[in-house]
């Protein structure tokens, strides 16, 4: 016997230990790379989701639906521009124009017109705020794939509780454009999914690609002004409370407290909460008058949860593309500064 195997033969569990230390050493160098290389890659993704012009075709599956859409999008100048047209199910078309969102159907010979940021299907991160996340969510580079033609590098963005979802993406290799967007819950299983079929990168879109098919239309024009107060409020609007104490998920702040218009709805107050990928909304609203008809407890509608409850005379829902855990404890946490 030679005096090496002599040594593993008499001392096997020192081997084994040394082996185990080595294992988990790479193991864990192999993590912090695979961190590192997934953080970064989130990052070059934040900026191309906000600068690159393209236009292409994508599905979007949520439940036992399906639904095929057709987007351009154009960054000229600094001003986004989009358009979103549907190619299966009810016409439509939504148009995001700077800070103008136009939603046009004209089967009805409808449109409506809203104040919001644009936006796209797939998740938006703000390149300034991804350092905040790093508590709440673990970026991870999970390998190599291939979407719409193109090479994608797979990223996972796993939340660190259970109050949010998680997120697959497969990041354009070359532009860093999200070809593939997965939700998921905590248990891995898919909530939603938007996936590219054709992308196409320009320097510029023609004009007509960026505005409404449906002018020729005479369209009935209803106007919704969101995130902006009412002037001047009515006695009822004014009197609509304000939150006194609100529990919501750690990481989730306040970006906006406004009265909201809504067509053939009644103003609503609606508190804006985000953790800088998901988001929460608070309603505050006076009640129907048949208190029966307004939504209690929990309702789950695609991705999004929302939760009901009556407060006084005011009816709250918590709405967000959250687990219903978190809609839930916002909702029976809520206490309304109420004037009695």
């Amino acid at each position: 016997m030679t005096s090496g195997s002599s040594v593993t033969g008499r001392f096997p569990g020192r081997a084994c230990v040394g082996l185990t230390f080595s294992c988990l050493l790479f193991s864990s160098v192999a993590l912090a790379d695979s961190l590192s290389v997934g953080r970064d890659l989130v990052t070059k993704m934040s900026t191309a989701m906000q600068t690159l012009t393209y236009s292409g075709s994508f599905v979007y599956s949520h439940d036992d639906a399906i639904e095929s859409m057709q987007i351009f999008r154009s960054n000229a100048g600094g001003v986004e521009r989009q358009r979103l047209v549907s190619l299966n199910g009810e016409a439509r078309e939504i148009i995001h124009h700077g800070e103008q969102v136009i939603c046009i159907w004209p089967g009805s010979k409808s449109v409506e017109v809203l104040q919001a940021a644009p936006a796209t299907p797939f998740p938006a991160f703000e390149p300034d705020e991804l350092a905040k996340l790093d508590k709440l969510y673990q970026f991870e580079h999970r390998g190599k794939g291939r979407i719409a033609g193109r090479q994608v590098e797979v990223v996972d963005i796993m939340p660190m509780d259970n109050y949010r979802y998680g997120y697959r993406l497969s990041i354009d290799a070359e532009t860093y454009l999200i070809l593939r967007s997965e939700m998921r819950d905590r248990n891995g299983s898919v909530v939603e999914q938007v996936m590219f079929t054709e992308i196409e990168y320009s320097d510029s879109l023609p004009p007509a690609l960026l505005q409404a098919a449906a002018e020729e239309y005479g369209q009935e024009w209803m106007t919704a002004i969101l995130d902006k107060p009412l002037h001047p409020p009515t006695e009822l609007e004014a009197s609509i409370p304000g939150i006194h104490f609100l529990e919501v998920p750690e990481g989730f702040v306040l970006i906006s407290d406004t009265l909201l218009a809504l067509p053939e709805h009644p103003t609503v107050r609606r508190a804006l909460y985000t953790d800088g990928i998901a988001s929460l909304s608070v309603y505050i609203g006076s009640a129907l008058a048949n208190t029966q008809d307004e939504l209690q407890g929990l309702i789950r509608m695609g991705s999004a949860h929302a939760y009901g409850v009556m407060q006084d005379k005011w009816h709250v829902t918590v709405v967000g593309e959250v687990p219903k855990s978190a809609v839930k404890m916002t909702a029976d946490s809520l206490q309304l500064a109420l004037n009695r």
